[in-house]
């Protein structure tokens, strides 16, 4: 192996979804991975791209090399791009049982990283991440469930916003993301003035107790709660103390 000055790749791919959940809860969520890999060729503390592969799916994230030995390589995650990488892996992963299991890593230098590019099908994943924001919104407008789960987490409102608007999406999916913690101020509003599920107690529930809704639409929402909700958020368990505040005063109000 010969040091490299091009961009580099450092690929790692996990026999299944249980041994790339096992590798996020023990080392990615720690903010590194580290793999069994002849790396002494390589430039120290040299920035590259890790990606990590399973079951078909490949996620990429930007990372920096930190040891490099003839036995492994150690290299930590860009911290700004791993709370994202460790989303993807759990909707990827799903309900897998993690479970130790083999890894294969290899270095791709530039030019064998674009021909793989140009000659692989792009991941949804990846297609998503080269989208405008105007092709997120109808994509979040018109897509399937997949499509819908990775646009939950978009930080752009109007993308998140606009999956409320989307005739497929499901019950169980619009609790989820009003549930999220990704959850934009916008989406809060767009659900709480929904004619269905704005009306939803259980929609109501959840955006109140979420951090992300805008304190005046929480303290609206109150109103829509079940006797039993309110009195539980009126306790001020896991709800902001402006919310609980305005849950005792209905109660006394309409006691």
């Amino acid at each position: 192996m010969r040091v490299q000055t091009v961009p580099l790749t450092l690929e790692v791919t996990f026999a299944d979804a249980g041994a790339l959940k096992h590798a996020a809860e023990t080392q990615l969520a720690r903010g590194g991975l580290f793999v069994a890999l002849d790396a002494s060729a390589l430039p120290p503390l040299c920035e590259l791209t890790l990606r990590v592969c399973a079951e078909g799916a490949a996620l990429e994230v930007p990372a920096r090399l930190t040891v490099a030995t003839a036995e492994a390589a150690c290299v930590e995650i860009a911290a700004e791009a791993l709370p994202d990488l460790l989303a993807a892996i759990a909707i990827h992963a799903g309900d897998a049982p993690a479970q130790a299991g083999a890894a294969t890593a290899r270095v791709i230098d530039s030019a064998e990283r674009a021909a793989a590019v140009d000659s692989a099908p792009m991941s949804l994943d990846r297609k998503v991440a080269t989208m405008s924001v105007g092709e997120k919104v109808q994509l979040a407008l018109h897509g399937n469930r997949d499509a819908r789960q990775l646009l939950m987490r978009d930080r752009a409102g109007v993308v998140q916003a606009s999956l409320v608007r989307n005739p497929k999406i499901t019950l169980d999916e619009i609790q989820a993301l009003a549930r999220a913690p990704q959850l934009s101020p916008e989406t809060a509003e767009t659900l709480a003035q929904h004619p269905t599920y704005g009306l939803s107690p259980s929609i109501a529930l959840a955006l109140v107790r979420n951090p992300r809704t805008p304190l005046p639409t929480a303290t609206i929402l109150i109103a829509r709660l079940s006797p039993a909700d309110l009195r539980a958020v009126a306790k001020g368990l896991g709800v902001r103390s402006q919310v609980a505040a305005a849950a005792r005063k209905r109660l006394v109000d309409h006691g």
